[in-house]
């Protein structure tokens, strides 16, 4: 009898925490935020559509963030490192010193950046031209996604993490393909994969010049 007791509450599924049930609710918001964005755009983005996604009452959604444009920064910095880590999970790390690992490694950030979740965070950096308080969080998220950015590019590439020259070769690269990513509304995605295509072995004739020496 005990034994069937015993035996029946460990199949129980353990209750959450108050912390653990904190950080749950939170991570439901960043991913219904990304998703809605994404599906939506961001003119269309309302906190009320994105806590009927992440099941949640809409004042609970303020509570665990006061403002729009810190639920926005929160999210796709969320994303963000969303994406590196799975550039990290699909690159060969023990082959980078050859020139055909280099060129995965930039065909890889030009697929993140060109995701969906990239794009439509794209957006509000577009956004950002006419609405100065989602300027100036975006400003706090330019470092947090360079951070994120610059440890990938240090994970990816250990031997070239102290050179003075690297940062710059990492913001120069991360640059153009923003570039062109915000050229994708104008021009359409197929023209500018053809530009991206003709730009590629240039970067990656420049990055092999700091690999190698």
């Amino acid at each position: 009898m005990i034994g069937q007791i015993l035996d029946s509450s460990s199949t129980e599924p353990r209750r959450l925490t108050r912390a653990q049930q904190r950080v749950t609710t939170r991570l439901a918001i960043l991913d219904a935020t990304a998703e809605c964005l994404v599906e939506d755009g961001y003119a269309s983005l309302t906190t009320r559509r994105i806590a009927e996604r992440a099941g949640i009452a809409q004042s609970t959604l303020m509570h665990h963030f006061e403002t729009r444009e810190r639920l926005l920064v929160d999210a796709v910095a969320h994303v963000a490192m969303r994406l590196a880590e799975q550039t990290l999970e699909e690159i060969d790390l023990a082959g980078l010193r050859s020139p055909a690992h280099r060129d995965a490694v930039l065909d890889q950030a030009w697929r993140e950046f060109t995701s969906p979740p990239a794009l439509a965070a794209a957006q509000l950096w577009a956004a950002a031209w006419a609405e100065p308080e989602l300027a100036a969080a975006l400003n706090e998220l330019e470092h947090r996604i360079g951070a994120i950015l610059v440890a990938t590019a240090n994970t990816l590439f250990p031997d070239q993490a102290g050179d003075p020259d690297f940062p710059g070769l990492i913001d120069a690269t991360i640059s153009l393909i923003r570039g062109l990513v915000m050229a994708i509304p104008v021009s359409g995605r197929a023209a500018v994969e053809r530009r991206w295509a003709t730009i590629r072995p240039l970067l990656s004739r420049a990055a092999a010049e700091l690999l190698d020496r």
